[in-house]
């Protein structure tokens, strides 16, 4: 009967569990506020953050892409079993625009739920 008592603890607590699962670099946000546009260059901001996501070239513009994506997804008896539907997912953007080898301008945004 002791061995019950301490079994469903067990149990239980190896059902409250949640498994997180990232895609991309973690993109720090201090590391954003430190660039400027017109004087921060492509090598400072590869350095910064590493290879990007995405690159695409237009006319004299070169566009770099960061993504990052983070889910959260309750799982249950020990990550066995997962609950794709009541996880959470967050999703953070930067965007850079270069023209010669400098950043013009760039953006950054993060949505989650």
């Amino acid at each position: 009967m002791k061995k019950l008592f301490l079994l469903i603890p067990a149990i239980v607590l190896a059902g409250c569990m949640s498994i997180t699962r990232t895609e991309g670099t973690r993109i720090d946000k201090s590391k954003v506020l430190e660039i400027k546009p017109g004087s921060t260059t492509r090598q400072a901001v590869i350095e910064a953050f590493g290879s990007p996501t995405e690159v695409s070239y237009e006319n004299s513009e070169e566009r770099m892409v960061y993504t990052f994506k983070e889910k959260k997804v309750p799982a249950y008896l020990g990550g066995v079993v997962e609950n794709e539907v009541r996880g959470s997912e967050s999703k953070t953007t930067l965007e850079l625009v270069f023209r010669d080898n400098v950043v013009w301008s760039y953006g950054f945004k993060s949505a989650g739920n």
